[in-house]
């Protein structure tokens, strides 16, 4: 049930995603522009806000189009991460090597799994995206700290809610590698278009 339900949370929120992505990958496109911009107006606040959100219209970009979609599923997980902890049909339910879904894995096996996930959906993530030196440093951070947080706050969650969070993940990895290929795509014809 578990699985099947981090899969139909997936699917039924796969379009808010597709566009939370296209946001964020228009935002990425505007990058050298709002850089320029903040070093122009850098001594002027009134102004450079003003400036970002003049881009913004003409470009068609919501600076918070990619958020909200993105912190949907986080109550489903939190009300998870309550129902597991306190809910007595759950308990000692076995599950392939789990003995007991509403208690921590005893080999630690799906908490490794879980922060793998997560390091695979942020490295799909992260494929076609062109940093700058600050970008680069915190897109490696999230690379390889989240998951390692992840596992780590893992060893003390329920199983079962490990396991969803792995089942989710997983399901996000085509469609951010679906994004990863349309940005890609992008800054081709956008170097076609320069050259």
């Amino acid at each position: 049930v578990l699985i099947a339900f981090g899969l139909l949370v997936r699917l039924l929120l796969w379009p808010l995603n597709q566009k939370a992505m296209r946001a964020n990958t228009a935002l990425q496109a505007l990058q050298p522009q709002l850089q320029r911009i903040q070093e122009q107006y850098k001594s002027d606040p009134p102004m450079l806000q003003k400036k970002m959100f003049e881009l913004y219209k003409e470009n068609g970009v919501n600076p918070l189009g990619g958020c909200w979609p993105m912190l949907l599923p986080m109550p489903v997980l939190f009300a998870l991460f309550f129902v597991l902890g306190n809910s007595i049909e759950l308990r000692g339910v076995p599950f392939l090597w789990f003995p007991d879904l509403a208690r921590p894995d005893p080999w630690y096996i799906i908490p490794v799994l879980s922060g793998l996930s997560m390091f695979g959906l942020t490295k799909v993530g992260q494929m076609g995206i062109q940093h700058t030196a600050q970008t680069r440093m915190q897109a490696q951070m999230m690379t390889y700290m989240m998951p390692v947080m992840i596992t780590i706050f893992g060893l003390s969650f329920a199983s079962g809610l490990n396991l969803y969070w792995t089942v989710s993940n997983l399901a996000s990895i085509p469609q951010q590698w679906l994004i990863a290929r349309e940005r890609m795509k992008l800054q081709k014809a956008e170097v076609k278009a320069f050259v």
